[in-house]
């Protein structure tokens, strides 16, 4: 999908002044990625979190290919032959924002992006990627903008993706293409034995509540279809023939293998036929057109797709009225997140309230049984005691350069807290 339509779903009904600073956001010179809102990471972080080594990074191969003008094939970029020549390279029309995108085989961790280009054949023309952006997913990740061409460079991204795509703003340039080379780390996913399970669900938004945050009603796990029925509300944004489309997107706890989406109609008289005509989409890229004259109680739609989040989006002028949202495929397996160094504890009073063991103990036996619990936090101490809780921090973070620097017990390699200091995790999956 061509940035420009998700630029447009970006800005449905958004008010001005914040619309400004998240585009002052994506346009800033070069763009970090991040793990999850709100907070940076580092290329080392996402390595450590799947699991790799980021000294030994792979070629992502890429597929499925499109351009925004075919004068050279998109799939001349991907030919894995890297022929410095116009006439063997992918190139567009000179145009007015040129782009060209393509799928990864599978979804993975890209570090870098690099692009192999060629000289054009007419020094009038005037090439793209003198100012261009590399989009990841939705996510823009790197930005360039210089007047000096380029034949061969490296373009650092960070993110989990499974679609890559080169975009400009120039007007009547042409964007010429020898060789795109991704690469970084697939991903693995949970749960692939035992099929489909449901993704966790973060936070949402919707286009009418960037302060009321009512699309919150589509994920209660309150299963009524009737508002008021058991308490039920349902996500109601009324129709408004003036408007562009009404949409609610839904944010994954983390990055995930789509599969399928089970929908809850509102079957309330006044709302039941609101979702006989939507699309929906994962990351911004539309993976189904629902046109349907009869209404659904619920419906499970399939949409195998990788990314972030889950948006359904009515027709224009079109209200939109949903009960319940659920997505079900594959989580991304991570490592579990490390949220500082170290945090002080007090025996008598712990500050991650339960202690559920006390004998041999590593990372990964402490995230499982806290998971077990449906806690929030985990917590490692002196090697071998482990600590579920909701909240954490309350004596503050230890300031002694290694006070969690202490080994486990069951996995000496890795380290499990201090004396009464407490190494804490955060459970996403």
């Amino acid at each position: 999908m061509h940035h420009g339509g998700w630029m447009r779903l970006l800005s449905l009904r958004m008010p001005g002044s914040l619309l400004l600073q998240l585009l002052l956001l994506l346009f800033s010179c070069e763009i970090h990625a991040t793990l999850e809102r709100g907070t940076f990471v580092s290329r080392e972080e996402y390595y450590r979190r799947i699991n790799a080594d980021n000294t030994n990074e792979e070629r992502l191969y890429l597929e499925n290919c499109a351009q925004s003008s075919d004068t050279g094939h998109c799939s001349l970029a991907i030919d894995n032959q890297i022929i410095q020549e116009w006439t063997q390279c992918s190139s567009t029309a000179s145009e007015t924002q040129p782009w060209w995108n393509a799928f990864l085989e599978t979804p993975a961790y890209v570090s870098k992006v690099v692009i192999h280009t060629a000289p054009l054949p007419d020094a009038a023309m005037q090439s793209a990627l003198n100012q261009f952006i590399i989009y990841a997913g939705g996510t823009a990740c790197y930005r360039h903008n210089a007047a000096a061409s380029f034949s061969s460079r490296s373009f650092p991204c960070d993110v989990f993706t499974d679609f890559i795509e080169l975009s400009s703003d120039r007007k009547d340039a042409v964007m010429s293409l020898c060789e795109v080379e991704v690469y970084g780390k697939a991903l693995a996913f949970q749960e692939l034995e035992n099929g489909a399970a449901e993704i966790a669900l973060n936070y949402c938004s919707s286009s009418v509540d960037w302060q009321l945050n009512i699309c919150k009603h589509a994920f209660d796990r309150n299963f009524a279809v009737f508002n008021g029925e058991h308490g039920k509300k349902c996500l109601d944004i009324p129709s408004d023939k003036s408007a562009e489309e009404a949409w609610m997107r839904a944010y994954f706890k983390e990055s995930a293998l789509v599969k399928h989406v089970k929908l809850f109609n509102r079957m309330d008289k006044c709302c039941k036929n609101s979702l006989n005509h939507f699309t929906l989409h994962i990351n911004y890229y539309k993976c189904l057109d629902h046109n349907d004259a009869n209404p659904f109680v619920t419906k499970i739609f399939n949409c195998t797709r990788f990314g972030q989040h889950v948006q359904v989006v009515s027709v224009p002028g079109a209200g939109l009225h949903l009960c319940q949202l659920q997505v079900f495929g594959y989580s991304t397996l991570l490592r579990p997140k490390e949220l500082q160094r170290c945090y002080k504890d007090n025996p008598k009073q712990p500050d991650l309230e339960q202690l559920v063991s006390l004998t041999f103990m590593s990372i990964s036996k402490c995230h499982r049984m806290c998971k077990r619990l449906n806690k929030l936090y985990f917590g490692l101490q002196n090697g071998r005691l482990c600590y579920c809780g909701n909240k954490f921090g309350r004596y503050g973070e230890a300031k002694e350069p290694k006070a969690c620097d202490k080994r486990c017990i069951y996995s000496k390699s890795k380290r499990c807290g201090g004396h009464y200091q407490n190494s804490v995790y955060e459970i996403i999956l």
